[in-house]
């Protein structure tokens, strides 16, 4: 059997394609996860703000809030204490208290871990960094592991990367 060269061409072009996509799927795989000192951020050192509970939900939990805001240290992307309610006995609703403003963000849930170990915290941060790390199933649904963001403008956040530990938190690898 005879092949043309254009033929021929576009048969080679199609095997370097898929050796390349087979390359890039392999090193997205190997991927390392972020680390904290990837994204740096100053610190905010005023005031902490009253925080503003604008929804019937938010009130309810004021003595909560207020603690937060009274107690706590900064401990998110430079300006964000990290407040978990409670949502379930293996589930956190994480909220974001803005130090400047006091605006609080809500987040989506996390939850689903199965081993853990006794210092495991369900939401990993740090005050000089801008990247948060949730482990568990957000929402209560899909991968359970460590899903890391980036912490953008007014608390939004962007997926950088998901670990997946089949809820095991025990032996997942340290969150750097």
């Amino acid at each position: 059997m005879h092949v043309s060269g254009q033929a021929a061409k576009n048969s080679l072009r199609f095997v370097a394609t898929a050796i390349a996509l087979a390359c890039l799927s392999l090193s997205a795989r190997a991927e390392a996860p972020p680390k904290f000192a990837d994204y740096p951020v100053r610190v905010y050192a005023g005031k902490i703000a009253k925080p503003r509970l604008a929804t019937p939900d938010l009130r309810a939990r004021r003595e909560t809030f207020l603690a937060a805001a009274d107690d706590a240290k900064i401990n998110a992307a430079g300006r964000y204490i990290v407040v978990k309610l409670p949502c379930g006995s293996t589930c956190v609703a994480p909220t974001l208290l803005d130090a400047r403003t006091g605006n609080i963000i809500e987040l989506f849930t996390v939850s689903g871990w199965h081993e853990v170990s006794d210092d495991f915290d369900p939401v990993v941060s740090r005050a000089n960094s801008r990247m948060i790390v949730f482990r568990g199933a957000r929402n209560e649904a899909g991968i359970v592991g460590n899903h890391f963001y980036l912490i953008e403008e007014r608390g939004r956040l962007k997926h950088l990367h998901t670990q997946d530990t089949q809820a095991n938190f025990e032996t997942s690898p340290k969150i750097k």
